[in-house]
This record gives C-alpha cells, sequence and structure tokens, in this order.
C-alpha cells in the first residue's frame, strides 16, 4: 500500500529528466551506518578521479557526516534528520538547485529517500535490483544483486555511470585536531614508548555479533601478559558500561569511549594492532590501516569483511542456528566457536609477519 502510493506521487510529481549532455551533477544515497558509509568511500573517490569538475553530493545519515566531514572528494553534504518526513521539503528544494543528473543509490534505511530523489529530474537512478524495499521500480538502473562485497557493489554501481579504477581501499580523512585530540589522549596515559598498543572493541550494534565478554578478558590479560603490551578498550558513549567493566578486569587497560568519531579514528591509526567484533570501528581501523582481527558469525566476511586489506585476518565461522535468528538472538553461541586461543594465535601470527 505504501509503495503504491509512492509510486502515484511520484508519477505526479516527477519532472522532466535533465540533459545528459550538459555537466554532470551525481547524488549518492548512503545512509546507514558507519561501516556502510565507509564502504561506499571507494566509489566515490573513483567517481571524483573520473569526473574531476563534477558536482557530488551525498544524502546521508548523522553518523555518515561525521565520516564524511573532511572527504575533499565531495562537495556537499546532506544529513538525514529525524522525523525524516518533516525534513523531505527542505531537503528537496537544496536539491533541485545541485542540477542532479545521476542518482547513485548506495544503501539508505528510509523509506522516502529513493523516492524524494526520484523527483529531482535524473536523468539516470542507479542502484542494486532487489534490495530497495519495493521500491525498484524508481530506478533506471537496477544491478543485478550478486554475492560480492559491498564495496564492490557500490563500485560498480559507480562504474555504470562511467568512474573507473582498480582501487578498492577505504579511506577516512582526519583533520589535525583529530590528530591532535588522539596524541593528547596517548599523553595523558604516560605509556612508555616501547610498550606496543592494543585495541580491543568488544561492543557492536546487535548483540548476535559480540564475541562474549569473558573472551575479551582472557585475551586482554594474555596479551598483556606474554607480549608486554598496553590493551585500549574502545567503544562509543553508549557502549561505556561494558567498556569500562572488561577494562577493570585486564591489567592497565585503557579505555577510550568519549572520544569523537575522526578523533577515534587517529588513536586506531597509532595502534599496533586492533581485535575487533564486526563493527563500524572494525572498517575504521581498514581504512587507517592498522593491522586487524575481525570476529566474524554470523554475518559473511565475503559480503562485509576485509575486502583487499594486507593488513587484516578474519576469523570467521558458520551460523550455528538456521535459520539464523540474527537480532531476535539472545545468547550468540554461534561466536563461542571462535576461542581465544585461536585469536591468540592470530595476534602471534601478525606480530611475527610485522617482524
Amino acid at each position: 500500500m505504501k509503495n503504491q502510493l509512492i509510486k502515484t506521487l511520484v508519477k505526479l510529481l516527477k519532472p522532466k529528466k535533465l540533459n545528459l549532455g550538459e555537466e554532470k551533477g551525481f547524488l549518492i544515497l548512503s545512509t546507514t551506518g558507519l561501516g556502510d558509509t565507509l564502504w561506499g568511500t571507494p566509489a566515490i573517490r573513483a567517481l571524483r578521479k573520473s569526473f574531476p569538475t563534477s558536482y557530488i553530493g551525498v544524502i546521508t545519515s548523522p553518523i555518515g557526516k561525521a565520516c564524511l566531514q573532511h572527504n575533499r572528494r565531495i562537495d556537499e553534504l546532506f544529513v538525514v534528520k529525524d522525523p525524516v518526513l518533516l525534513n523531505l521539503f527542505s531537503l528537496y528544494r537544496k536539491l533541485k538547485k545541485r542540477g542532479i543528473t545521476h542518482v547513485l543509490h548506495f544503501h539508505t534505511s528510509q523509506r522516502p529517500i529513493l523516492p524524494l530523489a526520484s523527483i529531482l529530474g535524473a536523468a539516470e537512478i542507479v542502484g542494486t535490483h532487489g534490495i530497495n524495499k519495493g521500491l525498484d521500480f524508481l530506478l533506471t538502473h537496477a544491478l543485478d544483486h550478486e554475492e560480492f562485497h559491498e564495496i564492490q557493489r557500490r563500485l560498480d554501481i559507480a562504474a555504470h555511470v562511467g568512474s573507473q579504477t582498480l582501487d578498492s581501499s577505504m579511506e577516512l580523512f582526519l583533520s589535525q585536531e583529530d590528530e591532535k585530540i588522539a596524541e593528547t589522549f596517548l599523553a595523558d596515559q604516560h605509556i612508555p614508548s616501547y610498550f606496543p598498543l592494543i585495541a580491543l572493541h568488544p561492543g557492536a550494534k546487535d548483540g548476535f555479533k559480540q564475541w562474549p565478554v569473558s573472551h575479551f578478558i582472557e585475551l586482554g590479560n594474555r596479551l598483556v601478559r606474554n607480549l608486554g603490551c598496553r590493551v585500549v578498550l574502545t567503544g562509543t558513549p553508549a557502549e561505556k558500561t561494558l567498556v569500562t567493566s572488561i577494562a577493570s578486569q585486564i591489567q592497565g587497560a585503557i579505555v577510550a569511549t568519549h572520544l569523537p568519531l575522526l578523533a577515534m579514528a587517529a588513536l586506531i591509526k597509532r595502534m599496533a594492532l586492533m581485535i575487533s567484533n564486526d563493527t563500524g570501528p572494525m572498517h575504521v581501523a581498514f581504512a587507517m590501516k592498522t593491522p586487524t582481527i575481525g570476529l566474524f558469525t554470523p554475518t559473511n566476511p565475503k559480503l562485509c569483511g576485509p575486502y583487499f586489506v594486507e593488513s587484516a585476518l578474519q576469523i570467521a565461522k558458520k551460523p550455528t542456528c538456521s535459520p539464523c535468528l540474527k537480532k531476535k538472538c539472545r545468547e550468540p553461541f554461534c561466536l563461542l566457536q571462535i576461542g581465544v586461543q585461536e585469536v591468540y594465535d592470530s595476534v602471534l601470527k601478525i606480530f611475527y609477519q610485522k617482524k
């Protein structure tokens, strides 16, 4: 019923398409989480290199804005605020002035965003078939939904409008202030320079992606005892209780839950290693080229894990339940398949490689 109403409204409001012979103007739709935003950065870079003078705007989420705020490939960011419907008209007025000829739909959580983009007069609206909340009819070009990494899916969307690249690496742009905040944070800890720093990220938005707390504690103490390192527990302000609880049980552990996103990225960049659940900060570590061990189950690392990241190792197990309960899961039994010893052995492998 909702989609039929949208179809009718779009048909009534849709203006004449802009001439493709004019200067191209690109609008990217990416309004989800941190990892999803970072997955789009290789495609954005490819688009900018192929069209150096064209306009590139991005409709994004608040976390997306925090992630992309210094990205020099982008001309303008438009942040989707709640409630979405109340902000659509002002967003429409701004976008109509930008001469959008091509819309690239990477991933959106809010149903009204794609319909909004479809009434801007763009000649092409490119996305992936079958993942648009039943709104595929709004796409002028729906690419096949293949089983490949999310980074590649976005690169293929950008390739459809003429961008070319062999570089699939994610990127984050940090300011001097971001770097300074990270440096000050570490200086306040009075850590001798000979102590390697290892970050543990025990949180995740979804509980079914969280490796057991007891495992993080055991691993952290083993790292301190055997490798002479300092452990840094990273997390969001909402994860402070979880992080503080774990840190209190690891000798000398440092809590980092209050830093802004890009300052946290600058801190992660300074780590000798990061061990993380499958969540946004793991992808930040990939972008910062920090050696990283990612823990995967039930998510599939072939779709959302490290993608041609030389400094990353993934530990992945198959889901134990069929079908997977995902967000309804109360006890992520599948993560018990990843033992502390296996992760510790992977840590040693990375350390030996570095030497």
